[in-house]
């Protein structure tokens, strides 16, 4: 009898660890699909996925935006990761650039995250939103190990955000570039460079608002 009950335990030991493994393998899908990632230390960190938005600047195509992107996130030291960027997508995410620090909380990881509109009823012309995405590891036992990391809740760096996208836009609309160049490159003149929001009109030399003009 006791053997029998050995035996039929034994059986029933593959049973409970594929349902262990199935029940950690839903766990983990749920963290996945929640806005979050999980870390190595198998704690979610939330993530923030909004991003600066640029004016609307004219270039010759998406695909030329893409390859100035990227060119300016490597300038910046980040790694782009090209299972994840893509040039017809219009999208540029990097690694995670990790800094590790022998004390907790001090430690942080970056990743950005770079995609390019295109306007809407406005030819040749593109709007980029950077999202640039901090974390902090706040692991108390063994901070400098990047296996037990346990990253915080990210939060955005608006600085480095506006700082690539105003970088990129730079490369197409740089000011000593004549007219006729701009012509031959299917772009607009020096006239129109941005699609940015109208100032409030400059009243002429000598108007005070609610008086006749001085002559």
């Amino acid at each position: 009898m006791t053997a029998a009950r050995d035996h039929a335990g034994m059986k029933t030991t593959p049973s409970l660890l594929a349902l262990a493994a199935a029940l950690l393998a839903l766990a983990l899908t749920s963290g996945c699909t929640s806005g979050g990632t999980i870390s190595a230390g198998g704690i979610l960190a939330r993530e923030d996925s909004s991003g600066a938005a640029s004016d609307g600047f004219p270039a010759p195509s998406q695909e030329m935006v893409w390859n100035a992107a990227m060119a300016v996130v490597r300038d910046a030291g980040y790694v782009p990761d090209p299972n994840l960027s893509s040039a017809d997508g219009g999208v540029v995410e990097t690694r995670w650039r990790t800094k590790l620090h022998p004390f907790s909380g001090m430690g942080t990881r970056e990743r950005v995250t770079v995609r390019i509109r295109k306007v809407p009823k406005k030819l040749s012309y593109f709007k980029l939103e950077t999202n640039v995405l901090a974390q902090a590891n706040d692991n108390i036992k063994d901070p400098g190990n990047p296996i037990s990391a346990e990253w915080t809740e990210g939060k955005r760096n608006p600085l480095v955000e506006n700082m690539i996208n105003q970088r990129v836009e730079l490369m197409f609309l740089k000011g000593d570039a004549s007219n006729e160049y701009r012509r031959k490159q299917g772009l607009p003149g020096k006239t129109d460079p941005r699609l940015v929001t109208p100032d409030e009109p400059v009243p002429e030399e000598g108007f005070i608002p609610g008086f006749p003009p001085i002559k």
